[in-house]
């Protein structure tokens, strides 16, 4: 066995405090886990934005914040 090469990429943090969870979709609402990303890009101001799709629409969305019900 080898050592890992650094190869993969860098983790980066999602966009909710659930590790698995990237948002939600804006239209359904579905949670919308890691394994539905799409594309992972830097915006013009440094933040990360990501791409999904939805597979209750079956369409590409941008995962939205999930909020606390209490807020």
């Amino acid at each position: 066995m080898t050592e890992e090469s650094g190869t993969h990429a860098p983790f980066l943090s999602p966009m909710t405090n659930n590790p698995l969870s990237l948002g939600h979709c804006p239209t359904c609402n579905r949670e919308i886990s890691q394994a539905w990303k799409l594309i992972e890009y830097e915006r013009a101001d440094g933040d990360i934005g990501v791409f999904a799709e939805c597979p209750t629409c079956d369409e590409v969305i941008k995962p939205q914040e999930n909020k606390n019900k209490g807020d």
